[in-house]
């Protein structure tokens, strides 16, 4: 509870900034977030790309399925956002128990020199899977749903770059003839 008092300053600059529009820009950049608030921030708007793109997605497949219902009725139902709804639960849930197990056992962070200058914690593990499985289900299942495969465009890019690299290659070593 003490770490909220922290914000209480730049939580009441944000609130008269509905008066004073002015004072929001210095109050917001007087916040400083720890490692998991970044992190809950980052899965809050991969949750919300999430479900737009999961709607852009059904929307797609209404379209092509030529049914001749309202896109409101058949395409996308209250099943779809009950769904979301309990994913949503369920991954707080898990950081929520995973905070717990790290308060209610002392577990101390974990050292990853190496790989990042964070302190690792079960907590920011939890936040971290979270949000992989959440990037996974945009550019792998609901963008490929709704026409845009980033799998397809990367190996389209990846062609190219390969055919650039081995024409220098081919001009480097003397051969001018085009493949």
């Amino acid at each position: 509870m003490k770490e909220l008092l922290v914000y209480k300053k730049h939580a009441i600059g944000l609130l008269t900034a509905i008066k004073k529009p002015a004072v929001a820009f210095p109050a917001i950049g007087m916040i400083t977030l720890s490692d998991c608030q970044w992190g809950i921030s980052l899965l809050f708007v991969l949750m919300l790309f999430d479900f737009v793109t999961g709607v852009l997605a059904s929307w797609s497949l209404w379209k092509n399925s030529k049914i001749e219902s309202s896109f409101w009725q058949k395409g996308f139902t209250s099943v779809r956002i009950r769904e979301s709804v309990v994913k949503s639960i369920t991954y707080f849930l898990l950081i929520m128990c995973a905070y717990g197990i790290e308060t209610i056992f002392k577990i101390k962070t974990f050292k990853a020199e190496s790989y990042t200058e964070h302190q690792i914690t079960l907590t920011l593990a939890a936040i971290a899977i979270a949000c992989a499985i959440e990037f996974y289900s945009i550019f792998f299942e609901n963008l490929p749903k709704a026409g845009f495969s980033i799998e397809v465009k990367l190996k389209a890019i990846f062609v190219k770059v390969k055919s650039a690299i081995s024409s220098v290659i081919s001009l480097k070593n003397g051969d001018n003839s085009p493949e």
